[in-house]
């Protein structure tokens, strides 16, 4: 008897009322539900999220002039996607929606989506459309214009941000005497080579991936700095098994 009581506490204590951690991302909970929104894909065509009722979604946000983290989630989307070529188009959807809709036009994200060989929607709208969207999944957006070289590009664009006064800057805010020389070197040059169209505002967005369940339901969160390919395609596999 006196073992019987000793093993009751065990047995009793497993109740746990904390949040479920069923997922590898973070799981969303309680669950959140998506609203009704319309938007315009990368061709021009009305999108409404009701017509994927019944699917598991995936939603990215991301703007195609983002220079790091929104080509590795898109390219690590499209890895995923790959591993479960027959739930693509009828269990299964994929979505982009930009947080730059100042930029990212149909014609833009077209652009992005086959430079970067994604074969998902891609969506834009009018920004307060877009808005009512960031706001149901959380994604805070501030486009900033700080240029403290007062020479015309975005800080986040500028790859020499002290341009002498009086030289005429290039795309990527270097002056004459800071430009690479006839073999393509970027001597003076601070920070990456990579270049950015001469754009006088920059995006910031803080967000991560999301997964809708079929009863549209966001379940999942991913991170944007915090992927794990393969991990989150276990978390989707769970969600393509319920019912």
């Amino acid at each position: 008897m006196l073992a019987s009581l000793l093993l009751l506490p065990g047995c009793l204590g497993g109740g746990d009322d904390g949040p479920p951690d069923m997922f590898n991302g973070d799981d969303i909970y309680p669950a959140m539900a998506v609203p009704n929104f319309s938007l315009l894909d990368h061709e021009g065509n009305g999108f409404n999220i009701t017509d994927l009722q019944g699917q598991v979604i995936i939603i990215v946000f991301m703007f195609t002039r983002c220079p790091d983290v929104c080509p590795v989630v898109s390219s690590n989307t499209r890895w995923v996607t790959q591993q479960m070529p027959d739930h693509i188009g009828s269990n299964l959807t994929v979505l982009s929606v930009t947080v730059d809709p100042w930029t990212d036009n149909t014609t833009t994200l077209s652009e992005y989506r086959d430079d970067l060989n994604l074969d998902w929607l891609h969506l834009t709208g009018e920004i307060e459309q877009l808005e009512t969207v960031w706001g149901a999944f959380d994604v805070g957006v501030k486009a900033y214009t700080t240029d403290s070289d007062q020479d015309g590009v975005a800080d986040a664009f500028d790859l020499c941000p002290a341009t002498p006064e009086g030289e005429q800057p290039d795309e990527d805010g270097c002056g004459e005497s800071e430009q690479g020389d006839e073999d393509g070197g970027t001597e003076g040059r601070a920070g990456t080579s990579a270049r950015h169209h001469p754009l006088d505002y920059w995006v910031d967005h803080t967000t991560g991936t999301v997964m809708i369940d079929k009863n549209m339901q966001q379940r999942v969160w991913w991170g944007d700095a915090d992927w794990v390919p393969e991990l989150f395609l276990d978390d989707l596999e769970m969600l393509l098994a319920e019912e």
